[in-house]
């Protein structure tokens, strides 16, 4: 376009994030990958985001949070907390999820067409009285969700415009947890979080599917995965009970007893509204840990319950409103669940993994002391994995043990842990182990659990009425 003046443009504000490297957070569903100079770099690939500018160039960003399920996560993230990084893992691909749209006609005003569409812009089709004009006779741009065409020659009346479009209605829970294949070794879904340490240097400890893992397939995998990965590493998944078909209390407690989580997974309902964007509990609640972590020197050791919350509603995924108070919270508690509760402000409410109640064990059971116990022993495979093929010795034990009991010590001091020591026992060391290359240390840790109750016991004192009124004194 021919400019000619002055021309101002606002852009959004960017807020600092708080980096985290040591961990990331991993979000998958779909992205407005078709907002992108290159959709297909973003698809079905581990990609790492700082801030919300790193999002909309890499995935774009849209508001339509129900269509772009990854936006929830990056405007939780990078909006309401300013938390990184983010590891995204988009599914929706313009080659496949896609609708072809016939040809419609546009007027052009000022030499300017809008196309309020999901346009993948490769295969847009502009004609002028069945003449094509050709891509190097216009330029396009996404502004507010929509595609602007500005045309560099003169264009007047109207002119014909076809297009595919992004077709997220395509996209199904078998994308999300996608597949290996092990001809090529391509990985879709969520089996790409094995590439994300690989290909980032990142691990993988917080994982979400926002919009996606109310289906308890998706859930389930996603928990699953949680447990283990890269064969080494540890995570925990945030899941959601569906507030489309649990209404109520009793409902999504029904709902939760009827789905396949565990000690992996944490479980969150109902939903959060924020400057009229419906939100996943489980995108939110994501960066609350996250926000936590990084001012924990980047280490996951403290309950994501209690913590007050910006945002405008807690609602049903229809956008009722739902009130509760801390003995409704404690009610879906009692069944693993995490919520939110209204106590002049927005609290998140809940310390249980969705292992509880049927598993009391303090790790499996309290979110707090498993994200203490995952963060320590992915920590424990990063820090010494240097010392693995170097010659088994006395010294080799004495520097993983003194180094080690050193962090712990810091970490009891900070209060990031109650306790913990790393020791060797000869008993869990024959010789045929160690003539194996094998050695095992132990670690007893004290992670700290919440203080999820305080009972304070009033009585009446009569004795202090009587001297009051009587002033101490008593009359023979």
């Amino acid at each position: 376009m021919y400019r000619h003046g002055i021309y101002n443009s606002t852009t959004d504000t960017e807020m600092t994030a708080a980096v985290t490297t040591t961990f990331a957070q991993v979000a998958i569903g779909t992205a407005p990958v078709h907002m992108t100079a290159d959709p297909t770099a973003a698809v079905n690939k581990p990609v790492i985001c700082y801030n919300m500018a790193e999002c909309r160039s890499k995935l774009g960003y849209s508001a339509d949070f129900a269509k772009y399920t990854l936006c929830q996560a990056m405007y939780a993230s990078f909006s309401a907390f300013s938390v990184a990084p983010v590891v995204f893992i988009n599914v929706l691909d313009p080659s496949k999820h896609f609708t072809a749209v016939e040809e419609t006609d546009y007027p052009v005003s000022d030499n300017v067409i809008t196309i309020e569409d999901d346009v993948i812009v490769s295969t847009l089709v502009i004609k002028k009285e069945s003449t094509p004009i050709t891509a190097d006779k216009y330029e396009t741009e996404w502004v507010n969700g929509k595609l602007v065409v500005n045309f560099a020659e003169t264009q007047t009346g109207e002119v014909s415009v076809s297009y595919n479009k992004a077709d997220v209605s395509k996209v199904t829970a078998k994308d999300i947890i996608g597949a290996w294949d092990t001809e090529t070794d391509a990985r879709t879904g969520m089996e790409v979080i094995k590439s994300i340490y690989p290909m980032l240097g990142v691990v993988p400890l917080i994982l979400t599917a926002p919009g996606w893992t109310t289906d308890d397939t998706v859930g389930a995998a996603l928990s699953a995965k949680a447990a283990e990965i890269n064969g080494c590493y540890k995570g925990m998944a945030i899941c959601d009970i569906d507030s489309t078909t649990a209404k109520t209390r009793a409902a999504a407690i029904e709902e939760k007893q009827s789905r396949t989580l565990n000690e992996n997974c944490i479980a969150v309902w109902p939903m959060i509204k924020k400057n009229d964007m419906t939100i996943a509990l489980s995108a939110y609640l994501a960066a609350v840990i996250m926000d936590q972590a990084a001012d924990s020197d980047g280490i996951t050791c403290k309950s994501p319950s209690n913590q007050r919350i910006d945002i405008d509603d807690v609602v049903l995924s229809d956008g009722t409103s739902v009130y509760y108070d801390q003995e409704d919270g404690n009610e879906l508690n009692a069944e693993g669940i995490v919520t939110v509760i209204s106590r002049n402000g927005w609290y998140t409410w809940g310390n249980n993994t969705a292992a509880y109640p049927g598993e009391t064990d303090p790790v499996k059971r309290w979110i707090m002391t498993r994200l203490s116990f995952l963060w320590i022993e992915n920590d424990f495979i990063n820090s010494n994995f240097a010392v693995i093929d170097s010659p088994l010795s006395s010294k080799m034990v004495e520097d993983c043990i003194t180094d080690e009991n050193i962090k712990l010590a810091a970490y009891t001091a900070a209060g990031y842990i109650a306790g913990g020591t790393m020791y060797y026992n000869a008993d869990d060391n024959p010789s045929e182990d160690i003539l194996n290359g094998k050695f095992t240390f132990r670690t007893n840790l004290a992670a700290n659990v919440p203080g999820e109750c305080i009972e304070n016991i009033f009585s009446f004192d009569t004795e202090t009425l009587r001297n009051s009124i009587l002033g101490g004194t008593t009359n023979e």
